[in-house]
């Protein structure tokens, strides 16, 4: 990490081009009035790759050799995950949605979401592997590439663990920008039924990156255990549980809040996890 982390240079560069490259075409179908068509959903998609895209970028032109290696080594290396916290990640994201739909549904009565997926792989099994697909793609393939792979490591050692994943978790939320105003999209969802409620993804997109960067710190920095624990949240918290009600979707993003913040509270104040963190520096 000394190596990497201390070459700071790009790192504006990075946040620039990712921001301008999603908003760029993400709302360009909004100013355009073209979302839901071919080339609407088109430019849509194509701005959401722009994290990974940009750091590959910056990775194959601005690194060494040694350093390269390194960096897909932790890409695409299961042994800095392991099976632990994959089988954690799941476990924690379980935890997070069981809660929700027991207050949601068992304690205020909101109706039960459909579980469309739920339901195609009980009739076929294999479908599994579609899900699984599409969970990939949806967020840790076109994002994490950057978000833990490029820019991580550089906040860590300017900002700290507590400032590095807030400041990365506020662009990270902000960065969703045009899903606000693309239908389909959640966060479209969430601000027609509630402003106030819309506006809050993004603390909890910001207490939500704790378990990332808990998980990244505790694998030694392995941005394929990044990438799995988005796309669990992603996974077990949104897509298994489609189609969902507003209700529910509030429900679920607070129940992530109190979960995933006392886990920040645990990496804050703990003289354990602060040794391993220093230990990465």
């Amino acid at each position: 990490m000394k190596t990497i982390s201390k070459s700071n240079k790009n790192l504006i560069l990075f946040f620039v081009i990712t921001l301008a490259w999603t908003w760029g075409f993400g709302f360009t179908p909004v100013i355009m009035g073209i979302e839901g068509t071919p080339l609407g959903t088109f430019l849509f998609y194509f701005g959401g790759g722009a994290p990974s895209v940009t750091a590959l970028f910056l990775v194959f032109f601005t690194y060494s050799k040694e350093d390269k290696k390194d960096y897909f080594k932790r890409c695409f290396s299961f042994r800095y995950m392991g099976i632990k916290w994959l089988i954690l990640s799941i476990l924690f994201f379980s935890v997070i949605t069981i809660t929700a739909l027991t207050i949601g549904v068992g304690i205020l009565g909101y109706e039960m979401p459909g579980m469309n997926f739920i339901h195609a792989i009980i009739q076929n099994p294999f479908y599994i592997f579609l899900v699984l697909f599409f969970s990939v793609i949806s967020g840790p393939l076109n994002e994490e590439f950057g978000w833990r792979g490029y820019a991580l490591d550089r906040l860590f050692d300017r900002y700290g663990f507590m400032g590095a994943t807030l400041l990365l978790g506020f662009i990270w939320g902000i960065w969703h920008m045009a899903w606000y105003f693309t239908p389909g999209q959640a966060q479209y969802d969430m601000l027609q039924y509630s402003p106030f409620h819309a506006v809050m993804w993004i603390p909890e997109t910001m207490i939500f990156n704790f378990s990332v960067s808990y998980v990244y710190v505790k694998t030694k920095r392995s941005i394929l255990a990044g990438a799995m624990v988005h796309m669990f949240s992603n996974l077990i918290g949104s897509q298994l549980l489609s189609p969902y009600s507003p209700e529910i979707s509030m429900t679920l993003r607070y129940s992530t809040m109190f979960f995933c913040g006392c886990l920040a509270l645990y990496c804050i104040f703990s003289p354990k996890f602060k040794k391993e963190f220093n230990n990465l520096l």
